[in-house]
């Protein structure tokens, strides 16, 4: 009885097998693991930063690839509407209509004409000679390109755009005035906008807000009060006339604001709708009254820090030329 219980003990107190083959390890075993995985980690290492660094260079050729890609897309769009300004504003003549129902004068009496009664008759004229250089412009464009809208213009800015309209709000977001993909896009009207722009209670217009101060970058001017009070006259021509707007409002808001709204239930619900455009300005403009008659006017951009974040400029309009006016 008492050799079994020794042998209990005996057996009790031997190791398992994990403790064992750690005791059975020589110094040369141990060092053998210890290179072993230092060898490992060595290895992992080398891999992750072959790895790391790949990564690395291919972030750097997508990086030079899309400055590269963005650079050639600003160059595109300065020429394009630059050439197209200058053309605009370099027209030699003014294709001037011919006047209608003019009776023929008497061959003497035109003989006898003064100078001065030349004159007299010439700058008598009702026609809008500035109205008209811009409406022959924009004839030969629409023939061209049947989406153009008008052109629109704002004082102490670089803003001096066609306008196009198609029947979706997506197309010249990334597509020129002449129809070709382009990043910058083009200045144009909301589709639900009518053609003729004296039907619209409130004409919507989007740009792009491009970094290199082209298309709707410039509207951050308004931002700046000096800038707001000075420099708030927008005009847009259109083959119906000449419209001339103030900005009263400017602001930013989220995308799904209702301040590019078109259609109104009443008049009296588009008289709530500017009072409230004009309470949404960072700028006050406490003077600014409306009536039912009152035509608006909305520019509308992104402002690069966020993807529903809008810069909205809102003007009333103060003055017009209608073309079938004379």
């Amino acid at each position: 009885m008492a050799d079994h219980k020794q042998n209990q003990r005996h057996d009790g107190n031997q190791p398992n097998e994990f403790v064992r083959s750690v005791i059975d390890l020589s110094p040369d075993d141990i060092v053998a693991i210890d290179k072993k995985k230092r060898s490992l980690l060595t290895f992992l290492g080398d891999h992750l930063r072959t790895v790391i660094f790949a990564v690395c260079c291919a972030v750097m050729v997508g990086c030079g690839i899309y400055i590269l890609n963005s650079l050639i897309q600003y160059a595109e769009a300065e020429r394009l509407y630059g050439s197209l300004v200058g053309q605009a504003d370099g027209q030699p003549e003014l294709m001037l209509s011919s006047p209608q129902g003019v009776p023929t004068p008497d061959y003497e009496a035109c003989q006898n004409l003064t100078d001065e009664d030349i004159s007299n008759i010439v700058n008598s004229s009702t026609l809008n000679k500035e109205y008209e250089r811009v409406r022959s412009r924009l004839s030969a464009l629409k023939e061209k390109y049947p989406d153009l809208y008008g052109w629109i213009v704002l004082e102490g800015t670089p803003i001096n755009y066609p306008i196009m309209q198609s029947d979706n709000n997506k197309y010249y977001l990334t597509h020129s005035y002449k129809g070709g993909k382009l990043s910058a896009g083009a200045i144009f009207a909301d589709y639900r906008c009518n053609r003729e722009l004296m039907r619209n209670y409130n004409l919507v217009i989007y740009g792009h807000h491009m970094s290199n101060n082209t298309m709707f970058h410039s509207l951050d001017k308004f931002l700046k009060e000096p800038f707001f009070r000075s420099n708030n006259i927008i005009k847009i021509y259109t083959l119906d006339g000449m419209f001339t707007y103030k900005v009263f409002s400017v602001y930013q808001t989220s995308m799904y604001y209702q301040y590019i709204r078109t259609h109104f239930s009443t008049r009296e619900d588009f008289v709530v709708f500017a009072n409230e455009m004009r309470d949404s300005s960072i700028h006050a403009v406490p003077d600014q009254t409306f009536s039912e008659g009152d035509r608006l006017l909305t520019l509308s951009t992104c402002t690069n820090r966020s993807d529903d974040e809008r810069l909205a400029v809102q003007a009333v309009m103060i003055d017009y030329y209608l073309a079938n006016s004379r």
